[in-house]
């Protein structure tokens, strides 16, 4: 790893002018952050101490330029800091920064052309007061890059010599050439502190390159030391472990197999032996792909091939097979044995049983899908009750004051109005709630399934003449086109709800004058019902989530009608009660189909 960061630096740094031009620049950003806060409270203090003399519209908008000029160099800083391999566009980021420092400088000097306060003497002085000591702190800040802090003392210093002179007065023109000597102090001062900093820097490069050196040459002759001590070590304890590995392959609790360079065994463990079922005459000098199904020996070919290339094989998942066939999952461990000088003459294989451990895993997923429904459940449990419940309250509460206060001066066709609209959020108040309950209840188990024969046109005709004068509202033709002698086995009150809510659904979703058609269809054991809407359509995104407790797919119909999120999904669960199942067909500005298939009573 040392290595490797001194190939870097050696790569990145070719010589200490490179080094120092980088330190330089690293430290002239992680100044920045400090300076652009201080930019940044002295120009809030200026609009204090100027918002009742100068126009406040010219302060803000001269303080909104500050702040989006900050924000742009503070996401200099935040690039500079995620950058990488920076020794090649060192001077990039150099440049980048004078040009930040150009743009911050020319803000500073608007004070002294548009937000000058003629005719007030004493303010007039309040500008060089702020300005001066932020152009000293900007010396002492960027005094690490020469043009940085030289390009904005110019900006910022120079136009306050210029107004001095320009006001004229032999006060102004003193202090226009006390300005001049500041700026010439500054930049005198700025200049002995760069030097300073490029010395500095040098010599800490150079002494951090010589503790490099050093700290290299005692980590060498460290790890001789070491290396000589281990390799003792290892002598005298290469015999008694070859003896002890002995033992604990023949007694080992995995089964284990030694092979030869191509993958035939030379010998196995006694464990082996028990749990594959196959003695050793059986295998011993036989591919060890006989105890692996046909689809796994080109893993295991692989296997073979990268241990004897040097490769670490360790814990790959497979499949093992028993005498009797039964396949058990394994994770299989592969090392090469070696001779003297390392010349390799074999692998050892071992494989752990992971039944146990693939059954545990499938019971976590299966719980973890459980308490994810679970969650969902929760979730859409209350965020019906916090907020789409509220709604329709907070409509009928709204109206019903406005109805209390003001009842005397509205007329009649007003007070109708609020009438209807206190009605319809009443109405689909109710229909939530009552979802809400039902949906409550499925998940208890508490409705019960009790099935009778019953004409399936007569149900299809009771259970939409809820809705006829909705979808004539919307001119909407609703036929049921169910053929007269259709005699099923359902649950009446559940299968009301289910067809009642999906012909609810396509009126929502059918513009005016369209149509929806209820069809059925026979097949051998079972009849499907067709609910067809020529309405506005879904996307495949939007059928995969419609019957899903976790996806909030709730939108507004074709005419503003509220949903509540809930009613299809109680579809699903009383169709699924009835032993039955229920598919969707849509395109966009084409239409729905719902497709409801349910068991047939042959007479």
């Amino acid at each position: 790893m040392r290595n490797n960061k001194e190939n870097i630096d050696t790569k990145n740094f070719p010589d200490i002018d490179q080094k120092v031009r980088e330190a330089q620049i690293q430290l002239l950003f992680k100044q920045t952050k400090t300076g652009l806060i201080g930019v940044l409270f002295v120009a809030f203090f200026a609009c204090i101490a100027f918002w009742q003399i100068i126009p406040q519209w010219k302060l803000s908008l001269w303080l909104g330029f500050i702040i989006l000029i900050t924000l742009a160099r503070g996401y200099t800083i935040y690039r500079f800091q995620k950058r990488t391999a920076l020794a090649s566009n060192t001077d990039r980021w150099a440049r980048h920064h004078v040009i930040g420092i150009i743009f911050s400088g020319l803000i500073w000097v608007i004070p002294f052309v548009f937000l000058w306060p003629t005719g007030h003497t004493n303010f007039q002085l309040v500008w060089p007061m702020i300005i001066l000591p932020l152009s000293a702190a900007a010396v002492a800040t960027y005094h690490t890059w020469k043009p940085s802090y030289l390009t904005f003392l110019i900006l910022t210093a120079v136009p306050i010599s210029l107004r001095f002179f320009y006001e004229g007065g032999e006060l102004f023109n003193l202090m226009g050439i006390l300005t001049i000597i500041f700026i010439w102090i500054l930049m005198r001062a700025g200049k002995v502190m760069h030097t300073a900093s490029v010395r500095s820097s040098e010599f800490g490069i150079r002494n951090e390159d010589l503790n490099k050196d050093l700290t290299k040459g005692i980590i060498i002759t460290e790890e001789l030391n070491k290396q000589l001590k281990q390799e003792v070590l290892e002598r005298k304890l290469a015999e008694r472990e070859i003896r002890k590995l002995s033992k604990v392959f023949l007694e080992g609790t995995n089964p284990s197999f030694i092979e030869d360079l191509n993958g035939n065994i030379l010998e196995m463990n006694d464990e082996a032996v028990n749990i594959y079922g196959f003695s050793r005459e059986e295998l011993i000098g036989k591919s060890i792909n006989n105890i692996l199904p046909e689809q796994k020996h080109d893993q295991m070919n692989k296997m073979i091939k990268l241990c004897t290339q040097g490769e670490i094989v360790k814990n790959i998942e497979s499949i093992r097979r028993k005498k009797g066939g039964k396949q058990i999952p394994v994770l299989m461990t592969l090392s090469l044995l070696t001779e003297d000088e390392n010349k390799p003459f074999g692998i050892a294989s071992t494989a752990s049983d992971l039944t146990e451990q693939k059954n545990i895993e499938k019971e976590l997923i299966k719980s973890k899908a459980i308490a994810e429904t679970a969650n969902a459940t929760k979730d859409k449990f209350f965020k019906i009750i916090s907020h789409d419940l509220r709604t329709p309250f907070n409509s009928i509460i709204g109206f019903s004051n406005f109805l209390n206060k003001e009842y005397d001066s509205l007329n009649d066709l007003k007070r109708k109005d609020c009438i209807q609209k206190l009605n319809k959020s009443s109405l689909h108040a109710y229909d939530l709630l009552e979802n809400l309950l039902t949906w409550a209840r499925t998940q208890n188990n508490e409705i019960t399934i009790i099935k009778e024969t019953t004409n399936l046109k007569e149900l299809v005709n009771c259970s939409i003449s809820t809705y006829l004068l909705n979808a004539a509202s919307k001119n909407i033709s609703l036929n049921n086109n169910v053929k007269d002698d259709l005699i099923i086995s359902i649950d009446k009150n559940t299968a009301l709800t289910f067809i009642r809510n999906i012909v609810n659904n396509a009126i929502k979703f059918t513009q005016f004058g369209g149509q929806i058609n209820i069809d059925s269809q026979i097949s051998t054991n079972t009849i499907r019902i067709h609910i067809t809407d020529t309405g506005v359509g879904m996307t495949a995104e939007v059928i995969d989530n419609l019957f899903r407790i976790d996806k909030n797919i709730s939108t507004k119909g074709t005419n503003n009608e509220n949903g509540t999120g809930l009613g299809l999904i109680l579809c699903k669960e009383f169709i699924k009660k009835n032993g039955g199942s229920i598919s969707v067909k849509s395109e966009i500005n084409k239409g729905s189909e719902f497709i409801i298939s349910l068991p047939l009573v042959k007479e």
